[in-house]
């Protein structure tokens, strides 16, 4: 009888460590897309936060991710968009302030040319809408980071 709580224990021990090494395997699969994009940011820059944008084919014309921060007067931002690899399209950003008028974006719908990061100085404090998509409504993954110049 004693025997059979032992094997128990032992399996059920051996169960949690699978367990365990499996969700840290899959976090630092994710972290690693973090990191690369940290890099892409730039050496100049302290990483303050990262969004995780996943989105399938659209037909809307306005930006489908939001998120809200908060944004300090005098700070300089970089934000820096990374797109995984078999996204149909290119992750854009857009910043608006507390009035909805955009401050920045990571896309010129006049040249149609977009920028892997874009650096924006905050002339108030206050909370800011960041806006992802994917350029055309398009299906795709990435990853949106926000960090402060030193």
């Amino acid at each position: 009888m004693n025997l059979k709580i032992i094997n128990m224990k032992n399996f059920l021990l051996t169960l949690s460590l699978l367990m365990v090494t499996a969700v840290l395997s899959y976090g630092q699969e994710s972290d690693k897309e973090v990191s690369a994009c940290l890099t892409a940011s730039g050496s100049d820059v302290k990483y303050l936060k990262d969004f995780r944008v996943q989105l399938g084919k659209s037909a809307e014309e306005e930006l489908r991710f939001k998120a809200n921060i908060s944004l300090w007067k005098d700070m300089t931002y970089r934000f820096t968009m990374c797109t995984s690899d078999g996204s149909k399209g290119t992750l854009i950003l857009s910043v608006k302030n507390d009035a909805s008028q955009q401050v920045v974006s990571s896309f010129d719908q006049k040249t149609g040319k977009t920028y892997a990061s874009v650096d924006f100085t905050c002339k108030k404090s206050g909370i800011y809408q960041l806006s992802y998509d994917f350029i055309n409504e398009k299906q795709g993954s990435g990853i949106g980071l926000i960090s402060v110049l030193k």
